[in-house]
């Protein structure tokens, strides 16, 4: 079920792992790329590692790609992380989700994150995914459990009752996606997005560095991520919010048998703290760390803390 390619590709693979490469370095660090095969799908998933140790899968938001989680990956220690590209995300191939069902999806997930799993990790890992990777981690581990160690959930992730902004709604109409997938992101651009996703305070304190917005630039210039992203979000939500059978709910929080830490920023706009503890109620194993001052990619304010929290959790 590979994706309909757009009309006019942005690929240039070239450009865009220049600018991926500078994000790791500004770090001190240089990943290995491996290629996961998708069993029943006929594609490859794109992952980044580093690091020796337990392993742990990263999976990221949307519209990202793996690398928005490079500050976190450089503070932990006794970590390898195995940093996904969604599929049709950064460089992995996309699936084609124009005749999925929410079914579909669920066992779509499944099966990419199996796939890196039983490929990369030696059998078992903990999960880590940040808004929709958030939803896919919850998914994939009520699903597998036999395959996932812990589930960490960094910043509100997709789960039924998660309250899309505006501007993200709005993409659920297909001539705004178009719009917007044609459009030429730019700084100015991501600096009002920080400041809308709750981080504020990051850019007001000169962060992030230069290398990370260059990232984001070449990200939606020079890859399909945009136009496969926004496929996505028209098959899953409306102008009002998201449609409700298409993400993870209830069932899935009560099949989460392993433990799971719900990290969330109290500036997140996309859920209270409140809302965020009704829902990690539901998993039988579950602990809540509220972030003060922090937003919707809580660990970009203080990879360090976040780092240390995790560890301590794991511990």
């Amino acid at each position: 079920m590979t994706a309909v390619a757009p009309r006019v590709s942005r690929r240039d693979d070239a450009r865009y792992r220049e600018a991926e490469a500078a994000v790791w370095a500004h770090h001190g660090m240089q990943p290995t790329e491996r290629w996961i095969e998708v069993p029943g799908y006929g594609i490859r998933v794109r992952a980044l590692e580093h690091g020796e140790g337990r392993a742990v899968v990263f999976v990221h938001g949307n519209p990202t790609a793996g690398n928005v989680f490079v500050p976190l990956v450089a503070a932990m220690e006794g970590v390898r992380a195995i940093v996904v590209d969604r599929p049709g995300c950064g460089l992995s191939e996309p699936l084609d989700y124009s005749e999925m069902t929410p079914e579909g999806l669920r066992v779509a997930i499944t099966a990419y994150l199996a796939a890196v799993i039983e490929a990369r990790a030696d059998g078992r890992a903990d999960l880590l995914g940040n808004s929709a990777g958030g939803g896919a981690a919850v998914v994939a581990a009520a699903r597998r459990p036999d395959l996932v160690r812990s589930v960490i959930l960094e910043g509100v992730p997709a789960i039924r009752g998660m309250r899309l902004p505006r501007p993200l709604r709005l993409t659920a109409l297909t001539p705004v996606a178009r719009v917007v997938s044609r459009h030429r992101i730019n700084e100015g651009d991501l600096r009002r997005s920080f400041r809308a996703m709750g981080h504020g305070d990051l850019l007001d304190a000169g962060g992030p560095p230069a290398e990370e917005f260059a990232w984001r630039v070449a990200l939606s210039r020079y890859t399909d991520t945009y136009w496969h992203e926004l496929a996505l979000i028209r098959r899953t939500a409306t102008w009002r919010g998201l449609r409700p059978e298409w993400i993870a709910g209830r069932a899935e929080l009560e099949a989460l048998s392993m433990p799971s830490l719900w990290v969330v920023g109290d500036r997140d706009p996309f859920a209270t703290p409140e809302r965020v503890r009704a829902w990690a109620a539901h998993a039988p194993r579950s602990t809540v760390h509220v972030m003060e001052g922090s937003g919707h990619q809580p660990w970009l304010d203080d990879p360090v803390r976040h780092a240390r929290l995790a560890a301590e959790w794991w511990g």
